[in-house]
């Protein structure tokens, strides 16, 4: 099953293609009620994702390895950077892929500076909980994020609609 946030993301994919809607939230609650009523062998979540190291590019698609929860802080009670407190930190997929890119997902819109960060290379608001709950149910999750921007809303909109094309090459 491929899973995706948004329509416009997927325009033109064959596939069909379960929509979650933006954010963590929405991301869990689809999928959760997907997996419940369907069952599915293996998740497959294509997206797009803004730039955040120099290990990617604008205009690319790469598969992911590892999530964090970018938006988890609670390192003032002593939990690790990105750690759900009593609950989980890092997923790693235990792909063997060329590069082991992280993806830092958050319920924000990453808006880049002139700083790059060294804990992940994309951003995202959706792969942490689609890997997360596949984690939970034991099911098979591969990632794989188009680069539509670095931070900017505006080219975000101008790119959205171009991985596809390059992410149909990974599904044939």
């Amino acid at each position: 099953m491929i899973v995706s946030a948004l329509l416009q993301e997927v325009v033109n994919l064959s596939q069909t293609v379960l929509i979650t809607g933006v954010g963590k939230i929405n991301a869990t609650m689809v999928l959760v009620d997907h997996i419940i009523k369907e069952k599915p062998k293996q998740i497959i979540n294509y997206g797009t994702a803004a730039k955040c190291s120099r290990r990617v590019e604008v205009g690319k698609i790469y598969e992911i390895k590892k999530f964090i929860q970018r938006d988890m802080n609670a390192t003032q009670l002593g939990f690790e950077t990105y750690q759900t407190p009593f609950g989980k930190g890092a997923i790693d997929t235990g792909l063997v892929l060329p590069s082991n890119l992280v993806c830092g997902t958050g319920d924000n819109f990453w808006e880049g500076d002139s700083q790059f960060t060294a804990e992940y290379d994309v951003a995202d608001m959706e792969a942490y909980a689609l890997a997360s709950v596949c984690e939970e149910y034991n099911i098979p999750f591969r990632c794989f994020k188009y680069i539509s921007d670095e931070g900017n809303a505006d080219q975000w909109e101008e790119n959205c609609k171009k991985g596809v094309e390059l992410f149909k090459e990974y599904v044939k």
